[in-house]
């Protein structure tokens, strides 16, 4: 099985500049899904990113999450919303779940510990993140991800922020989120996600 792209969006993209960078990266390859986070913007200068946003990604066939209030996944056009954190986001998470699902998409993460996994599992969200929004990966994240993915029926996303298509390994989840590598590439965004994806099949 090869492991599906989960695309994080920088957290503090100018919107004018990454608009066109994003369109080109996700026709460059299959993206299961976007994640857009807010980073300091405030509300509404991030739901205008995500209005803008979300429409590009969508056209490609890939599902945009995003983060906040579980209200604004339906007003903003979104597919779906990530709950930020692990053990104190469980109110939150089931509150999203209640609103949302199962017409859309409600995922949570980062877990913390396998006990916060578990517990944000039993949730009948769509998937449960592992590492990282940014930086490196940790080998506990990853081997915490690994375990999931063998044990457990609800997906594993995978957060290797840093990956590129020499080092991109989902370990065996489903999903293999990268982000900081690919809009920093030097040969641009679109080349390094298709590096990334091409990568990915060889498993």
């Amino acid at each position: 099985m090869t492991a599906q792209i989960f695309l994080i969006a920088p957290a503090d993209a100018d919107l004018a500049t990454f608009a066109p960078i994003l369109e080109g990266a996700l026709a460059s390859v299959p993206v299961s899904a976007l994640f857009l986070p807010r980073g300091s913007r405030g509300e509404n200068a991030y739901k205008d990113f995500v209005k803008v946003a979300a429409p590009i990604a969508q056209a490609e066939g890939c599902a945009v999450l995003i983060e906040g209030e579980p209200g604004w996944v339906r007003t903003l056009g979104a597919d779906g919303l990530h709950v930020l954190g692990s053990g104190k986001a469980l109110p939150t998470a089931r509150a999203a779940v209640s609103a949302l699902k199962p017409q859309l998409i409600v995922g949570a993460g980062p877990a913390a510990s396998r006990h916060d996994a578990m517990t944000l599992g039993e949730l009948d969200i769509d998937y449960v993140f592992f590492g990282p929004l940014e930086g490196d990966l940790p080998a506990e994240a990853r081997d915490m991800a690994t375990w999931w993915s063998e044990t457990m029926e609800v997906p594993a996303v995978l957060s290797d922020p840093q990956a590129d298509g020499e080092t991109a390994d989902a370990s065996g989840c489903e999903f293999l989120a990268v982000g900081e590598s690919v809009w920093k590439a030097p040969q641009g965004a679109a080349i390094a996600l298709s590096q990334i994806a091409q990568r990915l099949e060889s498993f």
